[in-house]
């Protein structure tokens, strides 16, 4: 079984971007992101790809969910031929790094979320996570808080096990 987890920063609204790109600088956000996926399997969709500052994200494996076929990536147009690679290639832990729909499709398989939450007030946002707070707490335990600086806190959550 593969082990799927959420990565993701959102403001005290869920908003998640502005028109494509990240809405914050954070440096100690950066780096925590960067320490959990290194070295491991992430997934995002183009839009997510379009927004990487450097492509593909160094020194992990990066798959695009798209039906663009111009992205200089591993690519795959659907979910199903994404976890068929994943699977005949003995990869057991995955990063769902965005965007919203990406979010969607594989919340209801996710193992594991990682939220950052940022606590700034950026009045461009224009973009929010699309699962709801509820949601994420009908189905997840938080195991874990991590003040990352002022302005982040890490949270760490685990799915209820039934």
């Amino acid at each position: 079984m593969i082990e799927i987890h959420l990565i993701w920063a959102q403001d005290e609204n869920g908003g998640i971007g502005v028109s494509g790109k990240l809405p914050w600088h954070i440096t100690e956000d950066l780096k925590n992101f960067k320490k959990i996926t290194l070295n491991s399997t992430i997934i995002m969709g183009r839009k997510t790809w379009d927004s990487l500052p450097i492509k593909p994200l160094p020194n992990r494996t990066n798959l695009v969910l798209s039906k663009s076929t111009k992205i200089k990536s591993i690519t795959y147009n659907s979910y199903n031929k994404c976890m068929h690679y994943l699977e005949k290639n003995k990869i057991n832990k995955v990063f769902i790094i965005g965007g919203r729909s990406i979010y969607n499709r594989f919340f209801n398989d996710a193992q594991y979320l990682h939220i950052t939450n940022i606590h700034l007030n950026n009045k461009d946002i224009n973009e929010y996570f699309p699962i709801s707070i509820d949601n994420i707490k009908n189905h997840f335990i938080k195991q874990k808080v991590l003040e990352l600086s002022k302005e982040a806190t890490y949270t760490f959550w685990e799915k209820i096990k039934k």
